[in-house]
């Protein structure tokens, strides 16, 4: 589950990548519309991207122990 979350997130990663890439080599033109909405829906992408790295990445917590009962007392 972890491998697939893992490739997953990498998968989520490219549009972000890719609009990172494209942001910096636009020249920054007068008309560019629906363009940065565009950016953030992919930059969000790569958010959800990396939360999902991050999460198959990270160790699992280890269990805790069973708690032990008092013994009863004995009755006085």
């Amino acid at each position: 589950m972890r491998l697939l979350a893992f490739i997953f997130g990498i998968v989520l990663l490219l549009p972000g990548a890719c609009s990172l890439v494209f942001m910096t080599l636009s020249t920054g033109g007068s008309s560019l519309g629906a363009l940065p909405l565009l950016w953030l829906v992919c930059f969000g992408g790569r958010v959800g991207g990396f939360l999902m790295i991050r999460y198959a990445v990270k160790k699992p917590p280890s269990p805790e122990p069973p708690k032990q009962e008092d013994p009863p007392s004995p009755a006085s």
